[in-house]
C-alpha cells in the first residue's frame, strides 16, 4: 500500500514501498513567518495553520527529502528537530553542503539516474520555479536560489508509480517525467503562489489541466502546498469548485491537514 499523508502545505510523509519518506518539513508554528512581500495577501502571516499532528509524530520516518531549502521547506524548527543522523535526500551539492553545515551526518544527492533508498528508488526531475525569463531576477532580488526538484518513487514489488512535482510550473520537465515514468500519482504543489510583477511560482489552475492532460484516465492527482502561504492564489475551495466543475472529484485529491491518501 501508497499512502500520502498531507501534514501542512509541502509538508507531507510518503509511505512508499514500506519506507516513510518526510518531504519539505516547515515545523513553524502558525503566524511566525511575516507577510511577503508581493502577495496577493498582504497582511497574511504564515503558517496560516499550526501542524495537525505533534512533531514527534512527523519524525517517525526514515528518511527526509528536501526538495530545495526556502523557507516554507526546510525550516529552523526542522534543523533543530530532525535528528542529526537521520539521512537525509537533497537536490544538488549545493544543498547537501548546506545541510551538513548545519549539522547533519547523512545528506545524500538525488540522482536522476535513480538513487536506492531501502529498495525504493527515487528519480530525482527538474522544476521551473517561477515564469522562465521572470524567476531569476526574482530569486535574485531575494537572495535565493531558484533551483528546486521534483522525485519519482518507484519499488520492484509496487505496482504504483508516485510523482513528487515538486515547487514547479507546467514545463518541459514535467511533461518529460509524466512521459519518462508514467505515474499513476502526481502530488502538485498547488496554491499557484504569486509574487507581483512576477506571476505565479508554483502550479494553478491551468497548470493542473496541462497535468491532466498528459496522464492516464486512471491517474490521481494530489493537491499539495495548500492553504498556508501568504502568497497563495489558489485555496482548496477554488479546487473543490474546479473538481466539481470537470468531474474531477474522483481523481483530484485535495486532502486537509492530517488527512491520510491510501492507494
Amino acid at each position: 500500500m501508497v499512502t500520502f499523508q498531507q501534514i501542512r502545505s509541502a509538508t507531507a510523509i510518503i509511505n512508499f514501498g514500506g519506507v516513510k519518506f518526510l518531504i519539505d518539513p516547515w515545523l513553524a508554528p502558525k503566524d511566525s513567518c511575516p507577510p511577503i512581500p508581493g502577495s496577493p495577501n498582504p497582511e497574511l502571516r504564515s503558517p496560516v495553520h499550526e501542524l495537525p499532528i505533534p512533531i514527534n509524530e512527523i519524525l517517525r520516518v526514515d528518511a527526509v527529502i528536501a526538495t530545495h531549502l526556502h523557507f516554507d521547506h526546510f525550516d529552523e524548527v526542522a534543523i533543530k528537530s530532525l535528528p542529526k543522523e537521520m539521512p537525509i535526500y537533497a537536490q544538488d551539492s549545493v544543498d547537501v553542503q548546506v545541510l551538513s553545515d548545519y549539522g547533519f551526518k547523512d545528506v545524500r544527492v538525488l540522482e536522476s539516474q535513480g538513487s536506492v533508498f531501502e529498495g525504493v528508488t527515487l528519480f530525482k526531475t527538474g522544476c521551473s520555479h517561477g515564469i522562465p525569463g521572470q524567476l531569476e531576477e526574482l530569486y535574485s532580488r531575494l537572495q535565493l536560489r531558484s533551483e528546486a526538484c521534483g522525485v519519482v518513487f518507484k519499488h520492484l514489488e509496487e505496482s504504483e508509480v508516485l510523482y513528487l512535482a515538486g515547487d514547479t510550473i507546467w514545463c518541459d520537465h514535467v511533461e518529460k517525467a509524466l512521459a519518462v515514468h508514467k505515474p499513476s500519482i502526481i502530488v502538485v504543489n498547488s496554491a499557484e503562489a504569486t509574487i507581483q510583477g512576477y506571476g505565479r511560482i508554483i502550479m494553478g489552475l491551468e497548470d493542473i489541466g496541462y497535468v491532466f492532460e498528459h496522464i492516464s484516465p486512471t491517474a490521481v492527482v494530489i493537491a499539495s502546498h495548500m492553504d498556508n502561504v501568504g502568497h497563495s492564489a489558489l485555496w482548496r475551495t477554488d479546487l473543490h469548485a474546479y473538481a466539481n466543475q470537470h468531474g474531477l472529484q474522483r481523481r483530484l485529491l485535495i486532502p486537509e491537514d492530517g488527512e491520510i491518501c491510501k492507494f
